[in-house]
């Protein structure tokens, strides 16, 4: 699983695991389409699985319903601090962390606002990196300082947790609500693709449709290397046989926890698998930029 939920003494928050961190590392070395005429992450690869373990559990820190870092903003801030600061992979650390901090707002459904622009996102990234959150606040954020009212100076250095509070602060102020756009009917082809995002897979008969999750057969706790089909649900498309109509695929969310109410709304329903690869594109010069830092 690339990312899963906590419930916190605030709310419900969507966090990366291990494999989700570890695949947008991944897209930075392996994926040369989205990076064009950029230096991919060499070395690739995971140089102490310790130290990801203890960036990706920064999420989960507290103890029983209570957490550190209950919401999404301080969730997020954790995460990308811990990505960038534990040196986890062989190369691309801080790009890592960017694309991390971009993800989890996503899946918590916000989006970095496009007025924010790259030199301070740049800035940001490169501040958390070299320790001097202060002086980027005193550039970038000021006015957070003068709400705290804390004066920076050259020699001024924050403890661990005031880098934390003042990172979620600002991702709060730069970030912002992503578009809930409404759909209608799906191609069933588009359809079979998604529900692959989310280890489903879909089958056509006809007029009709059928999905489930495939799963390894085991025999006296064995695994015995055969398929078996799990969670089988079959529909119907009233006839249509190239597109699934909007009240099939509404139910098909539903019996399948990918509604709103399960944390996907119709962004990430629709567009989640391609999300973070538009975003690389997007923020393609910022990545550039901290490859060569």
């Amino acid at each position: 699983m690339l990312s899963n939920y906590i419930k916190t003494q605030e709310k419900k928050i969507c966090v990366l695991t291990e494999t989700g961190v570890t695949h947008l590392h991944d897209l930075l070395s392996t994926n040369y389409h989205l990076l064009e005429d950029m230096d991919p992450v060499s070395p690739p690869g995971i140089k102490n699985q310790s130290m990801l373990e203890s960036a990706v559990s920064r999420q989960h820190v507290g103890s029983g319903d209570w957490y550190k870092y209950p919401n999404h903003f301080d969730n997020c801030a954790t995460l990308t601090y811990g990505i960038i600061k534990n040196h986890a992979f062989h190369n691309g650390n801080k790009r890592t962390g960017l694309l991390s901090m971009i993800k989890h707002l996503y899946l918590n459904g916000y989006v970095l606002s496009p007025n924010v622009k790259s030199n301070e996102i740049y800035s940001f990234v490169l501040a958390v990196a070299s320790n001097k959150l202060p002086h980027f606040s005193k550039r970038f954020f000021n006015k957070y300082n003068k709400a705290q009212k804390v004066k920076i100076t050259h020699n001024t250095i924050w403890e661990h947790d005031e880098e934390i509070h003042f990172m979620a602060k600002w991702l709060k102020e730069k970030s912002q609500p992503k578009a809930k756009e409404v759909k209608s009917n799906i191609k069933i082809s588009r359809l079979k693709k998604i529900l692959e995002t989310k280890e489903l897979l879909l089958e056509t008969s006809g007029s009709k449709i059928k999905i489930y999750k495939e799963k390894s057969a085991g025999l006296y706790g064995f695994l015995t290397g055969k398929k078996i089909r799990g969670n089988e649900k079959e529909y119907s498309l009233g006839g249509n046989l190239t597109e699934v109509p909007l009240g099939v695929l509404k139910k098909i969310r539903k019996d399948y926890a990918l509604t709103r109410n399960n944390g996907i709304d119709n962004v990430a329903f629709y567009d989640d698998k391609h999300f973070i690869e538009t975003e690389i594109r997007m923020y393609k010069q910022i990545i550039y930029r901290l490859s060569k830092t």
